[in-house]
């Protein structure tokens, strides 16, 4: 076990002996960390994917079984699929977004699903203006149980983001306490995090249809055969949602429309015509990068994390065949962050370079990093995408092999997600 204020230097050693990537090594750390005594800390649990996190905390202050985030991950839902592409022309804007959690549209559901079967409820509070807002927080602090706030990321001054995400940055983060002027909330960092009460009411209301949103747990802690039986239902019900949702955006489906429009010359969702070499192409690498590695997945799009809590699963609940369901998603995160890495070929400078600063943006933020340097690894972004747009850092034949060999790792790894889903379905 280890103190959270020695994560990051564990996470740094960890990939100076193993080779891994910073998210890898990470997860790997993350998983081993215990909660520790005195204060908000007390509370507090590290983790990589938001909705995941904040459950495992509320599961462990209600006294559930130890459950780790990968066995949380598992029986919340599991993996998921999300592909959407932005195009404007008239402001020659293009943006790419990829997502690996289930129902990683709807926290809400996510949440309330999870409760359901463990046999707990989710409740959920919302308000219409800033005074009830602080009045629902300070009650529901007052019974002394973590909460679960939905925010914008973008007004949480830790992360530093620049004024332009402000109002999309949707995420959540658990408050463990609060005072008159100060907030001590959990966001997946080693540590605790600490802002003042205007901050987090800023950020709690910067998206309109959140309402404030709060949310814990109530119920009985569920025992460990129960944990066993949601572990198994969280699983069916992933696996039913990838397979069968009516909206394709949501399905394996949506990967494979990806590789191909990324080879496409012709209709206006190809990248030849969204996305086309200079700062849209440009956002479509560094997008594809940031989505599968370091935005809330624990690297390699969730698939990692999924497979460790299927192992997980498999042992301490007597599935044995979900250990091998387990093999082929450890897999397929590899060959996800594979595609991440390719995506931006180290042998050119600039990507590189992006690599390197989303990387550093991702550990400052998470190891309690000074903002003023969160803040400039977004201005080397910027600049980086500023000089794509005049010079793109790949001349035309470059650009056209590396489309196409992101397209073939992509249909590969379509295939494979298509094979892993059916066997899981079938344990």
């Amino acid at each position: 076990m280890t103190s959270h204020k020695h994560l990051k230097q564990l996470v740094r050693a960890r990939m100076a002996k193993t080779g891994e990537r910073y998210a890898t090594a990470r997860r790997q750390i993350v998983s081993q960390a215990a909660r520790v005594a005195g204060g908000p800390a007390a509370a507090h649990l590290p983790g990589n994917v938001p909705g995941a996190t904040a459950l495992r905390v509320l599961l462990a202050h209600a006294g559930a079984p130890d459950c780790s985030e990968a066995l949380t991950f598992c029986l919340a839902g599991g993996i998921g699929a999300g592909v959407f592409a932005f195009v404007y022309e008239k402001e020659d804007f293009a943006s790419l977004f990829l997502a690996g959690r289930h129902a990683w549209h709807d926290d809400k559901g996510y949440l309330t699903s999870a409760a359901a079967r463990l046999g707990m409820s989710l409740v959920v509070k919302e308000a219409g203006g800033a005074g009830p807002a602080e009045k629902q927080l300070d009650a529901a602090l007052a019974e002394g149980h973590p909460i679960i706030a939905w925010v914008d990321a973008a007004h949480l001054p830790h992360r530093a983001m620049p004024a332009w995400t402000s109002g999309g940055a949707y995420h959540l983060v658990t408050v463990y306490a609060a005072d008159a002027t100060l907030a001590h909330i959990g966001d997946l960092a080693d540590e605790p995090v600490s802002l003042t009460r205007a901050e987090l009411l800023a950020a709690r209301g910067r998206i309109r249809k959140d309402k404030f949103r709060l949310a814990w747990l109530t119920g009985p802690a569920p025992a460990e055969a129960s944990l066993g039986k949601a572990f198994q239902a969280g699983l069916a019900h992933g696996a039913r949602e990838l397979a069968t949702c009516k909206m394709k955006n949501f399905r394996l489906d949506a990967f494979h429309s990806l590789a191909e429009r990324m080879v496409a010359t012709k209709g206006k969702e190809s990248w030849a015509v969204a996305f086309p070499p200079g700062h849209r192409l440009w956002t479509a690498l560094t997008s594809l990068y940031q989505y599968v590695e370091h935005y809330g997945t624990g690297g390699g799009l969730c698939r990692p994390l999924f497979a460790e809590g299927l192992a997980e699963g498999a042992a301490r609940f007597g599935r044995p065949a979900y250990a091998a369901v387990a093999a082929r998603y450890a897999e397929l995160g590899a060959a996800w962050s594979a595609l991440a890495e390719a995506a931006l070929p180290d042998a050119v400078p600039a990507c590189r370079e992006a690599k390197a600063l989303i990387s550093r943006r991702s550990e400052l933020i998470l190891g309690g990093g000074d903002p003023a340097e969160v803040r400039a690894c977004w201005d080397g972004l910027a600049g980086l995408s500023a000089a794509a747009r005049t010079r793109f850092p790949l001349e035309t034949p470059a650009v056209a092999g590396l489309l196409q060999d992101l397209s073939a790792r992509l249909r590969e790894i379509h295939a494979a997600e298509v094979v892993a889903l059916e066997a899981l379905a079938a344990v």
